[in-house]
């Protein structure tokens, strides 16, 4: 499995185009895994437009370039012409950065019809006038002219089986996962599926950034699962599990103990995911198609590279930093 995602992302690193990004001046927010659907009971996103919809207004207004990495729209289960129109609001918040200029698309394994330029023309490019959907980018980051390192985005789905198997694994999607989805109302994009194999490509991504020889900083999605370096960065419920503990123990309660027990597990789910890599040379952006609502992305700006989630943590629609750290620092230590 490593070698085939190794040599996916050396192939997709050789084929991308290079730009310079300016460290004190660089605004970035990078958003990847929606699964856009058609509204229907197989649609992973439509839970997180809300607060999707409100990070693409506060971040147009702030001046970020958006970058969407990959698994826009869910063209697996879905077709462009069923998706397209679905969030046609949605698709008009994203075309403001693309008419200043300020969009990148890029394809991942789940909307690979991309990669076709007459798919893009047909159904993309009359929403999004001169569209490009790339497989990856360089970006060369610079301060005061002095190259301070680089880092390099892309959805992450290059050499996995499901994406190589695709001529086999789409039909299988469309004409029997998606009626049962529709059927049951079961989201497909839940971080908890598949832990083990979410561990191994996270160990395989790392460890291609690691030893690249051009000492990059990788940003991808695909896992769905937030990464920022150190560890893989959930929700603390340690205030709360306190504070239900004193409340059941002042006054016992069938509803505040079923609280306690389930945060109790889930911060030790938590603390079981929390291993940490070496170098800061891997970032997650997580997904835009989360079960509660929420969404995660990899926000660069102010000379730093934060892990940000929407909404808030008292559900409202404002960013809040998960983790951060500065930028040059983790282009100098990768």
């Amino acid at each position: 499995m490593s070698d085939a995602i190794a040599q996916g992302l050396d192939r997709a690193y050789a084929e991308a185009s290079a730009e310079t990004l300016e460290l004190s001046a660089a605004r970035l927010i990078i958003l990847s895994d929606h699964h856009r659907g058609s509204r229907d009971g197989a649609d992973d996103f439509r839970r997180c437009e809300p607060a999707y919809n409100a990070a693409l207004a506060y971040y147009f207004r702030e001046g970020h370039r958006l970058l969407l990495l990959g698994d826009v729209e869910e063209l697996w289960e879905c077709s462009a012409k069923e998706v397209l129109p679905a969030y046609e609001h949605t698709l008009s918040l994203e075309r403001r950065f693309h008419d200043a200029g300020r969009c990148e698309r890029f394809f991942g394994n789940h909307d690979d019809l991309w990669t076709s330029k007459l798919a893009v023309k047909r159904r993309l490019a009359p929403l999004l006038p001169g569209v490009r959907v790339r497989e990856a980018l360089c970006l060369d980051v610079v301060d005061g002219g002095t190259r301070v390192g680089r880092l390099f985005v892309t959805h992450g789905h290059q050499g996995t089986p499901g994406y190589e198997w695709r001529v086999v694994s789409h039909p299988v999607l469309r004409l029997v996962w998606r009626p049962f989805q529709r059927i049951l109302n079961v989201a497909s994009t839940s971080p908890s599926q598949d832990w083990n194999l979410r561990e191994r490509h996270e160990t395989a991504m790392f460890g291609w950034a690691q030893a690249h020889p051009d000492r990059i900083v990788l940003i991808a999605g695909h896992t769905h699962r937030p990464v920022f370096w150190t560890k893989v960065p959930e929700v603390d419920h340690s205030a709360r599990i306190a504070e239900l503990q004193q409340r059941v123990a002042d006054a016992p309660d069938a509803v505040l103990e079923a609280e306690l027990e389930y945060l109790i597990a889930e911060q030790r789910r938590q603390e079981g995911l929390a291993r940490p890599f070496p170098e800061p040379c891997y970032f997650n952006t997580g997904c835009c198609s989360f079960g509660d609502g929420d969404i995660t992305g990899i926000e660069i700006a102010d000379g730093e590279i934060r892990l940000v989630r929407w909404p808030d943590r008292e559900g409202r629609p404002q960013p809040v930093i998960l983790q951060s750290m500065s930028l040059a620092e983790a282009l100098r230590r990768a």
